[in-house]
């Protein structure tokens, strides 16, 4: 089968980009003839340096000003993609219509929750009321989803299927709910294990330091204050925190020292190999205010880490207290998340926790949901 790909990203550092990624490269071990449309990749060789060759199609888009850049990608994709490019899937509003559209999540509702985080006349509201970019994803979000310009939808948990059809009208019988997943090959406790000793020296973490591990790209919608807040009440020496993602290293440390915690916060930036901080880290810290089922998640459980986050979609199945991790309902109460950290620090409890974690996440490896992904795109191929 000829199948295209569409997102501005195909790689390993980000969510939806990683989703893209692991697509290529089992539609592409499957058989099918798959090329991507993109603005940035990593190789071929190292999507796929087993398999079948992935073909890839640069896609320009207008970085800056940044509201510009989704609506030429979408138009200069489509233009780039013309006729006989097979069965279309695509990743976000900003891909060309008419395709299988994987829903990471629904703006709107995206909008809708972090508004009511946000106090009425806080400077953060006022950035998000005119951050121009906003509208831009509104109304290609409406065109894609109201407009009905899709074959099949596929949704990463049930509440943005429930979204779907709150903001947009979208019928349930268009959506079909499918979980992101891992790579089992790369996130494993072997790996882990492999790998721990040389990756705490290189990160300075001496014997006896419990290690969490915070992968974001963005801080205040993941919840990194909420962690700051707990490190500080709980005050404790031996507590490390690795902040992995794009923020600026700047910020994550001034906002530490804001908090008294700086010394114990490593701001290590952003990473194509997070599973090297996953063997670093002891456990796995996300107490995110919205999240439409975050890969890290999954990925952190794949390595064998215990998972403490927010009791948001998708984790909330994901993660079973006291078996692989533990949830918080409050993702803004350092005071619950310091409680939970502290069941964290016990080491006998932490190890018997993390032996548990593998045989909770079998049914989330990429070559189990992708193979649903591929039923959809046969179902959608002519």
């Amino acid at each position: 089968m000829k199948i295209a790909l569409a997102y501005p990203g195909c790689h390993r550092r980000a969510g939806v980009e990683r989703i893209v990624y692991e697509s290529a490269r089992f539609l592409a071990g499957r058989g099918h003839e798959v090329t991507v449309y993109a603005s940035e990749w990593e190789e071929s060789g190292s999507v796929n340096p087993n398999g079948p060759p992935i073909h890839f199609e640069y896609v320009a888009s207008i970085a800056h000003p940044a509201f510009r850049r989704a609506p030429t990608f979408l138009s200069e994709c489509t233009r780039r993609m013309g006729a006989g490019r097979g069965v279309l899937g695509t990743f976000g509003c900003e891909c060309p219509t008419g395709g299988v559209y994987w829903a990471a999540g629904v703006h709107r509702a995206w909008l809708e929750r972090v508004k009511t985080s946000r106090a009425p006349m806080s400077l953060a509201r006022w950035k998000q009321r005119l951050n121009p970019i906003h509208p831009v994803l509104l109304r290609l979000e409406e065109m894609h989803l109201a407009r009905r310009q899709y074959r099949k939808i596929v949704a990463r948990t049930a509440e943005v299927k429930e979204d779907l059809s709150r903001c947009y009208g979208v019928p349930g019988e268009d959506v079909e709910v499918i979980p992101n997943g891992f790579s089992p090959d790369e996130f494993n406790p072997r790996q882990r294990a492999l790998r721990r000793e040389a990756m705490r020296e290189r990160l300075g973490l001496r014997e006896g330091e419990v290690a969490m591990l915070f992968v974001a790209n963005e801080l205040e919608r993941k919840g990194y204050r909420t962690i700051l807040a707990a490190m500080r009440e709980l005050n404790c020496p031996r507590l490390r925190l690795l902040v992995v993602g794009r923020p600026d290293a700047r910020i994550v440390r001034a906002q530490a020292a804001a908090f008294g915690v700086e010394g114990r916060v490593l701001a290590c930036g952003p990473t194509a190999d997070v599973a090297d901080f996953h063997a670093a880290a002891d456990f796995f810290v996300l107490p995110a205010k919205y999240e439409a089922f975050g890969l890290g998640i999954l990925e952190a459980l794949g390595s064998g880490l215990p998972v403490l986050t927010t009791n948001i979609p998708g984790a909330d199945n994901a993660v079973a207290p006291g078996v692989n991790g533990f949830l918080i309902d409050d993702p803004d109460s350092g005071a619950q998340l310091a409680e939970a950290i502290t069941r964290l620090l016990d080491d006998g409890a932490r190890e018997a926790l993390a032996a548990r974690v593998p045989a909770t996440v079998m049914r989330y490896q990429w070559p189990v949901v992708l193979a649903r992904y591929e039923r959809i795109l046969y179902g959608n191929s002519n």
